[in-house]
């Protein structure tokens, strides 16, 4: 039987599709390459999940066609880019949404809070209380906060309420920003007493972006939890009036287009450079650790991709769906992190859908092996 021609439809979707396919590669090859020396594959990296999602796509509209080849050539293409997709989207993970089912286990949780309100607003009473109320809920035994703020006193002396909440009295606070009444910077709240504590400073006005950690001891283990803020994009008001322009109507003007890209880059650019004080500290480390926080970046970043090598990452051992951590204006992507050394046992992987801060609290249940 003669076959028929292909019609300039498919010459053009079979040129999409070695577009994507190229994409792709790109995608999840962007964590092997340094964004210092390799710029323009640190943007595929972050439009990873919607190169994935474009791929997936082709592979169904060619077996709707019989294309078998074609179908069979893409979806082994996203195979081959296993670390990212496993990295990026959880299938059969444990996402235990109650109560600690192993009393030997540790609880640990991750929240970027935005000083306890809504992103763009001020301090609202209500937020605060629904975000206690969580972590109250949620009962971690070791809770790590990014943009962290108390006062000194009032309904807003955060730290007070959270001891009681915890019932605990161990905690370290690194403030960035602070006057006479109040602070913000980074936290850790521990149920185990704290043995030692330190602050890891990406660069003399480092801000809210730097790492602070503590070593506590754990049914007579040694366990070191870092807390990490890794350099944010820095968008202002009118990126995100125009990044809603765009979504809405697909208006996109080069001006601010170009901005955006010059900030993003100056972000990876910056996280390349944190990622490799990180890793130096980290491999010094003498006890099992973990790393929790705001990394800032997608699964198939550089950033994370580095910071995460060799370690168990919570959401890729037990995660479930997208993961996604950000409940901003920009892509929603999954940014927020929780990863253990290989002798730790990971038992489950929550993001909690709260949309109080502009970020999800994650949590995950961990086993510290003898």
């Amino acid at each position: 039987m003669k076959k028929s021609k292909p019609t300039f439809l498919d010459k053009l979707l079979r040129l999409l599709a070695v577009v994507l396919a190229l994409c792709l590669v790109l995608g999840f090859l962007a964590g092997r390459f340094d964004p210092r020396k390799y710029q323009l594959i640190a943007f595929f990296g972050l439009a990873y999940p919607f190169i994935l999602f474009f791929n997936i796509f082709m592979v169904v509209w060619w077996c709707l066609r019989k294309r078998w080849l074609f179908a069979l050539g893409t979806f082994a293409l996203i195979l081959v880019g296993w670390q990212a997709l496993t990295a990026t989207i959880g299938v059969f993970g444990e996402s235990d949404k109650g109560p600690k089912y192993d009393p030997k286990s540790l609880r640990m949780m991750t929240y970027n809070v935005h000083s306890f309100k809504p992103y763009g607003l001020g301090n609202v009473e209500s937020v605060k209380q629904q975000m206690l109320e969580l972590i109250e809920k949620e009962n971690p035994d070791v809770i790590c906060f990014q943009e962290y703020f108390t006062r000194k006193k009032g309904s807003f002396d955060i730290t007070d309420s959270l001891k009681r909440i915890l019932k605990t009295k161990h905690f370290f606070f690194v403030p960035s920003s602070k006057n006479d009444y109040e602070a913000t910077g980074l936290a850790i709240f521990s149920r185990y007493p704290i043995k030692d504590t330190g602050t890891i400073a990406f660069g003399p006005n480092f801000g809210g972006n730097a790492s602070i950690f503590v070593d506590i001891e754990v049914d007579q283990k040694k366990l070191r939890v870092y807390n990490i803020h890794l350099q944010s994009i820095s968008f202002d008001k009118q990126d995100y009036s125009y990044i809603d322009q765009v979504a809405k109507k697909m208006d996109a003007e080069i001006k601010p287009s170009k901005r955006i890209l010059v900030l993003l880059r100056n972000a990876f650019l910056k996280r390349s450079e944190q990622v490799d004080i990180m890793k130096e500290h980290m491999a010094k480390c003498p006890t099992s650790f973990l790393i929790a926080g705001d990394f800032n970046d997608t699964p198939a970043s550089y950033a994370v991709t580095q910071l995460t090598k060799s370690l168990h990452n919570t959401f890729q051992k037990e995660g479930t769906g997208l993961g996604r951590t950000y409940n901003g204006k920009f892509p929603n992507f999954q940014i927020d992190y929780i990863a253990t050394t290989k002798d730790i046992k990971v038992l489950n992987h929550l993001v909690i859908p709260a949309k109080l801060s502009d970020h999800f609290p994650v949590r995950s249940d961990l086993i510290l092996t003898p």
